[in-house]
């Protein structure tokens, strides 16, 4: 067979008619899936014959690292497997065709390793690729890499530019706008520039791309304009969504949960911390396994790929599923420590005070406050990951203060779920302080979402104190609150109201 088809030459680097049936009637015969190797100039280097030979060629060097390969699919699906994809990916070859015997469809992709994309042509009759000026589309691609080469050479991590996308109701309302500056705040917390904004007015989301497609082309023309990099939804995409969107924007589409696990990868400092990173990144990629889409851009850099759960983003919806138990059953270890602590500070009965609320409401500025704690203090969202816990003496009591992780609006199950261990803690606490950023025109609602949060947790019915910190940048007496549960007003900043903050703490553990 190899002989046949090496005496048949393709001089443009591409399939013939030839070639076709000679790979047709040899897998038909043979009944099981073919491969060839072809070089730059359409020489054949090797015929494989079923995926146990294959996968012996993908543990050997000897081949071109620029060269194509071609597959026969004995099924009706000619889109490349993950398997076909990641040998494009990692072996450097200019494009991996599959052709499907039972409908003589073929699809080919082309791989950007500087882009970080995968192209496709196709699904198209395998006469359609007689005519395709292979050549010219290596050309292409080649080009578009020196192009971006040339811009990586010039930037930084912090240099990737992103365009932030919504959609509003038509009776939108200023929680819109707000949810809007809220992501923009995350973006910069994770070191990404926002180079422009698009929002559509609709009544519904379109189930196939959330924007209508007419709106999503109009995005890829400012993309290419502004040099965007990553396009980020306000609002949780799904599978289908991010596949689709990718496939037609050419550049990775991320969402809100994503930006979010972005900035907790990057501040995860203990092993605890980290598992719950990794966990929540894979509880979020398991119902992606699917919906990818060929352009594999989390294989890239940037926001959206951080952390220790980064190396699983190709493995496959089994061994990601292994890892998940794996670490649920680390995080059980952790939990089992926790309680034997828990007993410990029961049998001696020193009180615990969580301290809970919106994130960047200045928790860890009161802990430091309070504790004399040296926890890391910026304004930023959720600057701190880890939980702190501090011993606190006043007037002859004695509590521990413990600092955890800030909430934010429309968090997903899954990543509360994946912080539950530290969360949990909350559920045993003798009181709990809600820290309130009373300078925030939308702190109600940065109350609600906070409380909200604590009826999930079972720690509806812990006494609560409500903090509105932050005094140092309102004028106190325009401040309307009318509270059904204890409050105090306090600056962490400057000292303020601590004292009366740390009396009610001592009269109510």
């Amino acid at each position: 067979m190899i002989q046949k088809l090496k005496f048949h030459q393709t001089e443009e680097y591409m399939i013939d008619e030839f070639v076709y049936n000679t790979l047709k009637e040899f897998s038909v015969n043979l009944n099981k899936e073919i491969a060839i190797v072809l070089n730059r100039k359409g020489r054949i280097e090797e015929v494989i014959i079923e995926k146990k030979e294959f996968a012996e060629l993908e543990n050997q060097d000897s081949f071109p690292k620029k060269a194509a390969l071609i597959f026969t699919r004995l099924s009706s699906v000619s889109h490349p497997s993950m398997l076909d994809l990641s040998t494009l990916i990692m072996k450097k070859y200019d494009y991996v065709m599959t052709i499907s015997l039972k409908t003589e469809e073929a699809t080919i992709a082309f791989w950007g390793s500087l882009l970080k994309e995968v192209e496709t042509v196709g699904p198209h009759k395998i006469e359609y690729f007689y005519n395709l000026d292979i050549s010219s589309k290596i050309s292409e691609v080649d080009e578009k890499q020196r192009e971006r080469e040339k811009i990586h050479e010039t930037l930084t991590e912090k240099d990737e530019r992103a365009l932030l996308v919504d959609v509003w109701p038509k009776s939108s309302s200023e929680l819109d706008r707000h949810l809007l500056e809220e992501l923009e705040s995350l973006c910069k917390t994770a070191g990404v520039k926002v180079v422009d904004t698009v929002v559509q007015v609709r009544r519904s989301i379109d189930p196939a791309y959330f924007i209508g497609r007419g709106k999503a082309e109009e995005i890829l023309s400012i993309c290419q304009q502004k040099d965007i990099d990553v396009v980020i939804f306000n609002r949780e995409l799904s599978p289908a969504q991010i596949k689709n969107l990718e496939e037609l924007l050419l550049r990775k589409v991320i969402d809100r949960t994503d930006v979010i696990l972005d900035i907790f990868a990057r501040r995860a400092k203990t092993k605890e911390g980290k598992l719950q990173v990794e966990l929540a990144q894979l509880l979020t990629l398991l119902p992606r396994l699917r919906g990818t889409g060929v352009l594999l851009s989390r294989l890239g850099g940037g926001i959206g790929t951080r952390g220790p759960g980064e190396t699983k983003l190709e493995i496959d919806r089994r061994h990601i599923q292994r890892r998940i138990e794996e670490i649920k059953k680390e995080l059980e270890k952790v939990k089992k420590n926790r309680e034997v602590q828990r007993k410990s500070r029961i049998e001696n009965q020193v009180p615990v005070v969580s301290i809970i609320g919106y994130t960047n409401a200045g928790k860890s500025t009161l802990m430091n406050r309070i504790s004399k704690a040296d926890v890391l203090v910026e304004d930023k969202l959720f600057a701190t990951l880890d939980t702190t816990t501090r011993r606190v003496y006043h007037k002859g009591r004695e509590f521990l203060l413990t600092d955890t992780v800030g909430f934010i609006r429309n968090l997903p199950h899954h990543l509360v779920e994946a912080f539950s261990s530290t969360l949990e803690e909350v559920k045993y606490s003798n009181l709990i302080l809600n820290v309130v950023d009373i300078s925030d025109p939308y702190y109600y609602d940065h109350i609600k979402v906070s409380e909200d949060l604590l009826k999930q947790l079972g720690a509806e019915n812990i006494p609560l104190i409500r903090v509105y910190n932050k005094i140092d940048k309102v004028d106190i007496s325009s401040v309307d609150v009318f509270d059904n549960v204890p409050y105090v007003f306090v600056s962490a900043q400057d000292g303020r109201g601590i004292d009366t903050l740390l009396d009610m703490i001592v009269e109510r553990i």
